[in-house]
């Protein structure tokens, strides 16, 4: 069967019941990336020396590896089907080598100017939850006041909202540790219970999306002279620091909602310079007291 004919009868419609940005990703993936070179190939005849041959075109490995996904995907489900025997995807492929990807992140007092310079400022709240609870971009612009427990001092993540396709989707967190309730620390609650005026209701953006809350954040941080990363890593800031005071890292990966402690460690557990040097000093006192 022709790959194409069978993204159509069979692949678009099972996609349909994924959620939107999801699906909407699959589609744009097969559309710019996999229709041209593959929808006329009878998927029987698909190799591995194709494949690489095909991922060795593209500029960008992070590209590459994502429409890969979307393909390997496609192909996996036509054999669980029974409509090819070739599962090329299961071999030894060779990817393009992605680059290591090093976030950048605020230091504590960075953090302290960049909460200042925020003050009375409309995104004052949604930075609050988003820097002190590490919160992902999708949960924090999607929180409303009244996922705030200000006297338990907890948040608690209960959606998720994104831009796509040029409109809002507001779907359920993705996974069910990503549903989760999380702890502020008392300085913020102290703040945001002066910031919600007794009734305060919606969310804690107002009626900006995310697109817009970054935008703002951006100028604001500009115009006042702040420290300023992309949004998304001011949940990387958060985790960074809090492995940095001491927190167990086990703590952390549920503060941040991941499904692995590995992702955890992966992109947060990077000790500084400092700590390694107290390391040594500890390992050569054992030595040299010995």
């Amino acid at each position: 069967m022709l790959l194409g004919m069978f993204v159509e009868n069979v692949w678009t419609p099972a996609v349909s019941r994924l959620r939107e940005c999801t699906r909407v990703g699959y589609e744009s993936a097969y559309r710019i990336h996999i229709r041209d070179r593959w929808s006329k190939v009878d998927m029987d005849a698909i190799s591995v020396a194709d494949i690489e041959s095909w991922l060795d075109s593209f500029d960008k490995p992070g590209a590459a590896r994502k429409a890969y996904a979307v393909f390997r995907a496609i192909l996996r489900l036509a054999y669980r089907q029974g409509l090819t025997d070739n599962d090329v995807t299961r071999r030894d492929i060779r990817l393009p080598r992605l680059r290591h990807y090093e976030p950048q992140v605020l230091s504590a007092p960075e953090v302290r100017r960049l909460l200042k310079g925020f003050y009375g400022h409309p995104l004052e709240a949604w930075l609050l939850v988003s820097v002190c609870a590490g919160l992902r971009r999708c949960e924090s612009v999607g929180l409303e006041w009244a996922d705030l427990d200000l006297r338990r001092g907890t948040v608690t993540v209960k959606r998720s909202v994104q831009w796509v396709a040029g409109h809002e989707t507001v779907t359920e967190p993705k996974t069910d540790l990503s549903r989760r309730t999380v702890a502020l620390p008392r300085f913020a609650v102290k703040r945001l219970a002066e910031l919600r005026h007794g009734t305060k209701t919606g969310r804690l953006v107002g009626g900006l999306n995310a697109n817009q809350v970054a935008n703002h954040y951006r100028s604001w941080c500009k115009r006042m002279k702040l420290p300023c990363v992309p949004p998304r890593n001011l949940r990387h800031t958060f985790g960074t620091l809090a492995i940095k005071a001491g927190t167990d890292i086990s703590v952390v990966a549920r503060q941040l909602g991941h499904s692995d402690i590995q992702t955890t460690a992966r992109y947060y557990l990077k000790p500084d310079l400092s700590v390694l040097k107290d390391m040594q000093k500890a390992w050569q006192k054992l030595i040299l007291t010995c």
